[in-house]
């Protein structure tokens, strides 16, 4: 059975039969399923809950590449290389950056978590995005990249 890990964060064998459990349910005959089902499936079975970061790696995958839909061995391909550069400085940096506008801007408010949101076909109110944005910054309106690096790796920045 595949196995997803990387130096710091894993997922047990368990947790990847679950996922395949449900990506077996979903998907049609060839073993193929749309990413967007996908997700709507995780969120029904709320392994969306269980396994927020499956569920966030899931949501990072480039939709136009899969636009016929993903096989599963492709997913955890997809989701191994998420692991991979979860944790490093310089993917965080780019994140930051496209939550950010691609812009030179130093911080994150609620209309770039919407924008992101509308950008991989998730609906997210502007109150939930400001509601994103005031559990994260100090200051309750933008975040900055310190803030932003916590949470990617739930902890602080060296």
């Amino acid at each position: 059975m595949s196995r997803i890990k990387n130096s710091t964060l894993e997922l047990n064998v368990d947790q990847v039969k679950i996922l395949k459990r449900v990506f077996n349910l979903y998907s049609d005959k060839s073993g193929i399923l749309d990413l967007k089902e996908l997700l709507g499936a995780m969120r029904e079975s709320e392994l969306d809950l269980k396994f927020p970061l499956v569920y966030d790696l899931i949501s990072q995958i480039n939709a136009s590449e899969y636009k016929n839909g993903i096989k599963f061995e492709q997913l955890i391909d997809e989701i191994n290389k998420r692991l991979e550069d979860r944790e490093s400085e310089e993917s965080i940096e780019r994140s930051f950056s496209y939550f950010a506008g691609n812009s030179d801007r130093q911080k994150i408010g609620a209309d770039d978590i919407k924008k992101v949101a509308d950008d991989i076909g998730e609906e997210l109110t502007e109150d939930q995005a400001k509601r994103i944005i005031s559990r994260i910054a100090k200051n309750g309106k933008n975040v900055d990249f310190d803030e932003f690096y916590m949470v990617m790796t739930k902890k602080a920045k060296l």
